[in-house]
């Protein structure tokens, strides 16, 4: 679901390529000055974008079937935890902050 969102926001925030000509047109026609609906183009465009971003807001970035497996598996006390991995880890992070 991450990978989704992600590939979401990559779309949002790169033009596709019939986008880039189109938008490289509109560019030379605005230098003339022919361009009279540029501002409802441009905030439709933004409309479009926080739609967008709300909507992907509004779903955690998050996969619940997983979490609820490892809830499950931790109650039942069927989840591997490496103790030695932990506390080597957990040094780390303290000798980093001291340091």
């Amino acid at each position: 679901m991450v990978d989704s969102i992600k590939h979401n926001v990559r779309q949002m925030a790169a033009p596709a390529p019939q986008d880039a000509k189109a938008a490289s047109s509109r560019s030379a026609v605005a230098s003339v000055g022919a361009l009279p609906d540029a501002p409802k183009a441009a905030e439709d465009s933004q409309v479009s974008v926080k739609a967008s971003v709300s909507a992907l807001a509004q779903t955690p970035p998050i996969n619940m079937e997983a979490v609820s497996r490892i809830k499950q598996a931790i109650a039942d006390g069927k989840y591997p935890i490496n103790l030695d991995l932990v506390s080597e880890r957990l040094m780390e992070s303290y000798i980093e902050m001291k340091g």
